[in-house]
């Protein structure tokens, strides 16, 4: 046995290249395998860790003015584990001599926090000086020492010192959300809000199951003390913040080390393929000194397992360092300190499919090996003969139309038939991925921009206090300001899934709805809605049926009159998909009709700088109101920041999978010239040039890569469309795009595997001396 062993060993290493190829290949999928599972497990384990750690509110309410007493009292409701007043503000602050967009929290005590914990890097801010959530140095230029002056609820300004920074877990990065998050005393924030108490109320539960019931008596308590607040904002366990994305992001990676484990196992085979070939001798060697058909099995079967354990080794290592950095990329995104522990599974895993996708496809050409009869091995020699023989033979050397060098590489892949097959193989996996990566990038670029398609306002106000629902006659008298229209924004329940409802005028004219099922809203109807396909998706919902929605304290039944395409729901988001519902239904369940505090605003121009213009005339103007807004091209902006990660991992899994296509070009072209080193030496001897040595090979690879090409288009069509049915499954509804251009690039990276893969074979035909040629044996 151990004599075997050797042999195999000593196979492996005779061709050092080829081998190093194919365990290249192993380790990228074993990689992609590794960094997959350790990434999810050390994501979870962080994100549980920042949610123990930071203590996340369970439930957080808006109130007005409520004063520090109200925070013993919600402490002391039942399954309240911890409760903290802070106030929050989003106003402009001049920094830096810039106009900046700035959400102002304060904290009455930075050594006492007890939810939603902020761990700071300097000092303690004092009264007039704040903190900036770390991040905010990727926004823009930001030192200690800063001063920012900031506006008031009342009209006057604010100035406030930068002393440090702070880093908030579980909080979108400044990047995301296009403005800066700072932490100051509660006193100065109260000053700029214009009241003594806080705006905001937090709470962590014992017990989640019954935290429904204990947002309902934290309501309770505020109607007892006269204290305003809006409806509560409960924390869904199964979501936290970017979790749809990176659920998306571990499809991808998991679809392509799928597609890299098949090219590698192909690559497998191609290698004991040609190993069997190159030994057809020495097996009737074996077999005529007496071995067995086990014995030469065990030979290729343990050559196949030494590539798996190569590459498995090689490929946890590269999988954990990925891992390591895809995790520091992740932490960065999320705001997260990820650390970083590997993980067990993950290496098991990888193992398993590194020693098992050799293994599979090796025993193949092994098994066909050991059916090799003593008397056929010892006059083989290399080329079987029945070749020109076959149809396929016979069609590719009547080609005429080519010159004879070329026509010549062409009829040579024929050869090797299986060896040429197999190649052929990877390349169109490798096509086909690319065209998958290509048209699922187009289509995920095309959603986000389509985000607010569907809607025809250029921005968005709110204030913090109701206002007549006729101060849109207010907005539209502002020059500049061609629509202005109600609207309201607020969270409720659908059995146990959150949703965002969305209550729009009956006849908006800023809100275009893309139906893909029933009709929109009725005039007067005031029992029907519209669903987003994502809510329809998870719950199963149709038109005509029934669903039961739950705002604050109201309960009612609407039937479903439509459903809508709408996918301006993204990182963070933690609902299952939209309601819309009219106006005037949701001002009467929230009971507040004829009361207003949102408004959808379109402007006589779109592009950003006039948006941004009018934006700040209108907070000039209603500045006593202390006016909110934001705008759809910001929108549009974050979310493209948002699905950054998911095209930058199609890129980089599309160049794996490509380096894998050159690397079965490479091996092939490297066996093809091994054994043709007599033929090489003949067409020395003729007078062929170096130059005309190269073409016969590259020509061959190039003949290889297209027809890749041909097959990879054939599947990459439908790989496309399966990786937008996972893409829609984690995300929204995505429209399939596959151009022409993908078609043109497609073919020009099928080329540039062959080129690539076929250039160091040429160059080392091209050296060959007539003398070494014709002395191999």
């Amino acid at each position: 046995m151990n004599a075997l062993f050797r042999k195999a060993y000593r196979d492996l290493t005779h061709r050092r290249l080829r081998s190093l190829l194919t365990i290249g290949a192993i380790a990228i999928g074993v990689a992609g395998v590794v960094a997959i599972v350790s990434t999810a497990q050390n994501l979870t384990r962080a994100q549980v860790a920042a949610y123990a750690n930071a203590s996340q509110a369970d439930i957080t309410f808006w109130v007005w003015d409520a004063p520090l007493t109200t925070e013993r009292a919600l402490a002391e409701l039942p399954n309240v584990a911890a409760a903290e007043l802070r106030n929050n503000y989003f106003t402009r602050c001049k920094w830096n001599g810039v106009n900046r967009d700035v959400y102002l929290i304060g904290i009455e005590s930075f050594s006492a926090q007890r939810i939603n914990q902020i761990r700071l890097f300097d000092r303690v801010p004092k009264l007039g000086e704040f903190v900036a959530e770390g991040t905010v140095r990727d926004l823009f230029p930001v030192t200690d020492g800063d001063e920012i002056i900031c506006r008031a609820r009342d009209g006057g300004t604010r100035a406030l010192t930068l002393v440090g920074f702070a880093a908030s877990p579980n909080y979108p990065t400044a990047t995301v959300l296009d403005f800066a998050t700072i932490y100051a005393p509660a006193d100065d924030v109260q000053r700029l809000l214009g009241i003594g108490g806080a705006n905001q109320a937090l709470i962590k539960v014992d017990d989640y199951a019954p935290i429904r019931e204990t947002a309902r008596a934290a309501e309770r308590l505020f109607q007892r003390r006269g204290i305003d607040h809006g409806a509560p904002d409960v924390r869904d366990l199964q979501n936290f913040l970017g979790k749809r994305e990176l659920d998306a992001l571990f499809v991808l990676l998991a679809v392509f080390s799928a597609v890299g484990i098949v090219t590698s196992g192909f690559l497998v085979a191609n290698t004991l393929a040609a190993m069997t070939a190159e030994q057809v001798g020495e097996i009737g060697t074996m077999k005529a000194v007496g071995a067995t058909r086990g014995q030469v099995l065990v030979v290729y079967v343990v050559a196949a397992a030494m590539f798996g354990v190569g590459g498995t080794v090689i490929g946890t290592i590269l999988g954990t360092a990925a891992s390591w950095r895809l995790m520091a990329y992740i932490g960065a995104f999320l705001n997260l300190d990820p650390g970083y522990a590997i993980s067990p599974d993950a290496i098991a895993l990888g193992i398993a499919i590194g020693v098992g996708v050799t293994i599979l496809p090796g025993a193949v050409p092994a098994i066909s090996a050991t059916g090799i009869r003593v008397k056929q091995a010892l006059e083989a020699y290399g080329i079987t003969s029945t070749y020109g023989q076959g149809r396929v033979d016979r069609a590719l050397q009547k080609l005429v139309a080519l010159p004879p060098l070329a026509a010549m590489s062409i009829r040579n892949l024929a050869r090797r038939k299986t060896r040429s097959i197999i190649t052929t193989a990877v390349i169109a996996v490798a096509v086909a991925a690319s065209l998958a990566a290509q048209s699922t990038s187009a289509s995920i670029d095309a959603a986000v921009d389509g985000l607010f398609e569907t809607f025809h306002a250029d921005a968005w106000a709110w204030f913090d206090q109701y206002v007549g629902s006729n101060f849109v006659a207010s907005f539209r008298a502002v020059e500049g300001v061609q629509a202005a229209e109600v609207w309201t924004l607020a969270d409720a329940w659908v059995g146990t899934d959150r949703v965002r409802v969305w209550g729009l005028p009956i006849g908006t004219a800023l809100y275009s709805p893309r139906l893909v099922e029933g009709r929109w809203l009725n005039a007067g109807e005031l029992d029907a809605v519209v669903i987003s396909t994502d809510l329809a998706q998870k719950q199963n919902l149709r038109v005509g049926n029934t669903l039961t929605l739950e705002i604050a304290k109201e309960r009612r039944a609407f039937s479903i009159a439509g459903i809508v395409i709408d996918n301006s729901i993204f990182l963070g988001s933690t609902v299952a998909g939209k309601i819309f519902i009219s106006e005037e239904v949701v001002e009467r369940m929230q009971d507040r009709q004829g009361w207003a505090y949102f408004f959808a605003l379109g402007f006589d121009a779109h592009d950003p700088a006039t948006v941004e213009l009018r934006l700040g005339e209108l907070a000039a103007r209603f500045k006593k109101f202390q006016m909110g807004s934001g705008s759809a091209y910001r929108e549009v902006k974050g979310a493209k920041e948002q699905s950054r990660i998911l095209s930058y991992a199609l890129i980089a899994m599309s160049l794996l999978i490509g380096a894998m296509g050159a690397l079965g070009v490479l091996n092939t072209l490297t066996l093809n010239v091994l054994e043709r080193r007599r033929e090489i030496g003949v067409l020395r001897a003729m007078g062929a040039r170096d130059g005309q040595i190269a073409q016969v090979f590259l020509t061959e690879g190039i003949a290889l890569g297209l027809g890749g090409w041909f097959i990879g288009i054939l599947l990459g069509y439908p790989l496309g469309l399966f990786f937008i049915s996972l893409m829609q499954a984690v995300l929204f509804h995505i429209d399939f795009i596959y151009s022409p251009a993908m078609l043109l690039i497609s073919f020009i990276f099928a080329l540039l595997i062959a080129l690539v893969g076929s250039l160091a074979p040429a160059i080392g035909a091209a050296r060959m001396r007539v003398g070494q040629a014709l002395r191999y044996e």
